[in-house]
Order: structure tokens, then C-alpha cells, then sequence
């Protein structure tokens, strides 16, 4: 009797495994996609290799899908793909784009112009002649009017089907350096016969490198280059180099080292000032040269001027100390919100748009990628370790340090309250930070 009851069970047990128990069916030499099938559906783990990269999605398909073959199926998921390409601008009719795929691209063909639909793509102020860098989704249909789903664009810095012509600085009056100024660089524009790049621990100029970089790097990519026939532009602060060879940088900012404090001259008028600076540590790299201080002619446009005639932006500084860091308040920042979070919060606390730029310029590359940043802007636990003095004494005295540490997840943290000091007189203006491991 026992075994009667148990028959229909199986039976039941069996055609339901038959029905919905996927069994792996095929793997795809195509970057590693995996199928698996029941009877009554498909499942595709796609890992497929395309022109921007792989393609990962799990993917389950039911009635006619489940018995289309994997080249079928693909037909349809790759209208999901996303893909990305530079192109210059032809054309803008109302809402309509029209243009041209830089040589080189994929979606470059019989030199047709591509359209797309911008209403709903963010304002980048783009014109006829513009370089730009587009992401779309699907497939460019090969039509006589090609028209692609574009969700998202940018004006491109990558100018590789351009030459640069423009005079960068005048070697006859430049002072010409037998040796190495600077070393890590971060690309920052390409030509077809140049490009151009910052240090990555910033200093007070531009560096324009000749020659014609392979296809290999990028905008952004940080880098080594070997390089001859230096050039200085101290007034205008650029520096022109033939470049000879490059390869990749895997510099980082060590830990608990303070990065690129640097302190603005704000006088009411032309005046005479030094500036002595007491570090718990070590200072590591002064620009200009610290000899038991700075002193210089500060302007009220912020340019300072040494005893030479030599002009900067700012006093430079880094330093290795011994300071302990509070994080008791601060916030908790998801990377990729990290600019917006600190274009607001260093208005908050006083600096201006072109001080927070040239901020934001040099620590955004190096959270933004990070999961979360745990960002605290210290204030005794920094002034006390790296006392300032000015003299004439200054007015108003604005000094924001950045202590921050990369996390993998959220981290619950009391919010830190930031004020906005009354910029009046003379004000003297430092920023800095560092990164806790």
C-alpha cells in the first residue's frame, strides 16, 4: 500500500524536474557564456566579449526563445549592450545630433553621419565642430540615417584626429632645464601630435609633450614619460618637453602623509609677507624652496612674487607627521558622488570656486573609484600639528584639511557640521589632506 502512495509522488517529482530543472547544455568560446535548459525555458549566463568590453548579464528566456539558438538569442541582448565612441559634431538640428565617428572607431562606416535624439541628454553646451564622447545602447543600424538609443555624453579631451598648431610658449624667451622637472604626469588632452598633462602631486604648471602617442593610452591614464628640450614658461606656467618614451605610473599617495597643502596670499594691498610653517614632522617638498620660511610679495589677486621676480599661484607644501586624525564626525560618501559631495562642502567652508577646483582636481582621482570615502575635515587635530604664522598677521585665516578613509561599505558615521567663514581683509586661505589606511 505504501509503495502505491509513493509511485504518483515520483511520478509527479519526475516531470517536474523534467519541466523546471535547468541542465547545463553548452559553454561558448565567446569570453565564457554558459547555457543551461529545462523544457519549459532557457537560462544564459552571458560573458561575452564585445568591441567596448565584456558583457555580463543572466539572462531566462520562455516560449519561442527557449528553442532559439544562442546566435538568435544574442540578436535581441545585444540591444541591451551598452557601447561608447568619440565622434566631431556635424551638425544640430532642434533636438537632433548629427555626427561623424572619429577615425578608428567601430561605428565608423562609409562615412555616414549618426543621429541622435539630445533632449534628454545632460547640457554640455556642445557645438558644430566639437568633439564629444557618446554612450548608447543596442546597435547602429547601417541605414542611410543611421540613429542610435545615446543615454549619455561629454566633450572629449581625446583630440587624436586633430593637430595642435598653437604656439604653447616661446622657446626664445623660456629658460631652457638640462634636467628632470617633473615625473608622474596625468594625461589630461590628446592631439595627433601632442598631449598634454599635470604632475600628479600638482605643481603650478601645464606640460605640453611633443609627439604622437599610440592608441594605447588614454585621457586620464597616469604615467612615466623619459623626455628632452625642456622648457619653463615661469610667467605663464607651462612647461614644453619632447617626449621620447612612456609607460604606466603606479604611483599612490602613501598614508598618513599630508598631500599638497597649499596656502593663498589674500592682501587688501601689495604687501610684503612671510610665512613660517611649525610641522609635527617632516617636511617632505616645498615649492617654492623653504628656508626657514616663505617670503614673498603678495598681491590681492593672490600672485606672490619671490625675491628673484619669480611669480606663483600659491605656497606648496607636503610633509610626513605624526598627527592622529578625529574621526569622530564626518560623513560616509559613496565614490561616485564624491565631486558633488565636495564641490558642496568646500563652498561651506569658504573656499572659492578656483580654490576647490584645483582641491577637487587632485583628490578626485583618487577616491572616486572607491566604494564609500570616510571624509572628515579636521580642525584642532591639524592646526595644532602644523601651525601657521603670518606676518603681517592676517584678517581672516581659512585652513581646510581633508582627512579621508576608502571603504568598502557604509559606514554610520555623526554628520560634522561645516561653517562658512566671513571672508574680510586680509585672508590667508590653505588646503590639504591626507588618506588613513
Amino acid at each position: 500500500m505504501k509503495k502505491k502512495i509513493w509511485i504518483p509522488i515520483v511520478i509527479v517529482v519526475a516531470i517536474l524536474a523534467i519541466l523546471f530543472v535547468p541542465i547545463p547544455q553548452a559553454s561558448y568560446d565567446d569570453g565564457g557564456t554558459r547555457e543551461w535548459v529545462a523544457l519549459t525555458y532557457k537560462i544564459v549566463d552571458w560573458n561575452k566579449i564585445t568591441s567596448d568590453g565584456l558583457y555580463e548579464n543572466t539572462s531566462i528566456y520562455f516560449g519561442e526563445e527557449r528553442w532559439q539558438d544562442i546566435d538568435q538569442l544574442w540578436l535581441k541582448e545585444s540591444e541591451k549592450v551598452e557601447h561608447q565612441f568619440r565622434a566631431v559634431i556635424t551638425s544640430i538640428d532642434g533636438s537632433w545630433v548629427h555626427v561623424k565617428p572619429a577615425d578608428g572607431e567601430d561605428e565608423e562606416h562609409d562615412s555616414l553621419d549618426i543621429k541622435f535624439f539630445a533632449d534628454e541628454l545632460p547640457d554640455i553646451d556642445a557645438k558644430v565642430g566639437d568633439t564629444v564622447e557618446i554612450k548608447y545602447r543596442g546597435n547602429v543600424p547601417w541605414t542611410s540615417s543611421p540613429q542610435i538609443k545615446a543615454f549619455d555624453w561629454e566633450k572629449s579631451h581625446n583630440l587624436s584626429h586633430l593637430e595642435y598648431t598653437d604656439e604653447w610658449l616661446d622657446k626664445t624667451t623660456a629658460e631652457k632645464y638640462d634636467y628632470n622637472i617633473f615625473s608622474d604626469i596625468v594625461i589630461t588632452e590628446i592631439y595627433s601630435n601632442c598631449f598634454f598633462a599635470t604632475p600628479v602631486i600638482p605643481m603650478p604648471y601645464q606640460i605640453k609633450l611633443n609627439g604622437t602617442l599610440s592608441n594605447d593610452w588614454c585621457v586620464g591614464d597616469q604615467v612615466i614619460c623619459t623626455y628632452e628640450n625642456t622648457y619653463y614658461d615661469q610667467e605663464n606656467h607651462r612647461v614644453e618637453v619632447d617626449f621620447l618614451t612612456v609607460e604606466p605610473s603606479d604611483w599612490q599617495p602613501d598614508p598618513d602623509v599630508c598631500y599638497k597643502p597649499v596656502i593663498y596670499l589674500y592682501p587688501e594691498e601689495t604687501t610684503d609677507v612671510s610665512v613660517e610653517l611649525t610641522l609635527n614632522g617632516e617636511l617632505t617638498c616645498t615649492y617654492p624652496a623653504y628656508n626657514n620660511g616663505w617670503k614673498v610679495t603678495a598681491s590681492p589677486d593672490g600672485t606672490l612674487t619671490d625675491e628673484n621676480g619669480q611669480t606663483y599661484n600659491y605656497l606648496y607644501w607636503e610633509g610626513e607627521t605624526y598627527t592622529q586624525y578625529d574621526f569622530s564626525k564626518g560623513f560616509c560618501v559613496k565614490g561616485e558622488d564624491t565631486a558633488e559631495f565636495l564641490e558642496n562642502a568646500l563652498d561651506a567652508l569658504g573656499l572659492t570656486r578656483r580654490e576647490a577646483n584645483e582641491f577637487i582636481v587632485f583628490w578626485l582621482p583618487m577616491m572616486q573609484e572607491n566604494e564609500y570615502n570616510v571624509i572628515s575635515f579636521q580642525t584642532d587635530a591639524y592646526t595644532n600639528s602644523a601651525r601657521l604664522e603670518v606676518n603681517p598677521a592676517p584678517d581672516t585665516v581659512i585652513r581646510v584639511f581633508m582627512a579621508y578613509k576608502a571603504s568598502n561599505e557604509w559606514i554610520d558615521i555623526k554628520a560634522q557640521e561645516l561653517t562658512t567663514p566671513n571672508r574680510e581683509g586680509f585672508t590667508v586661505v590653505e588646503w590639504g589632506g591626507t588618506e588613513i589606511k
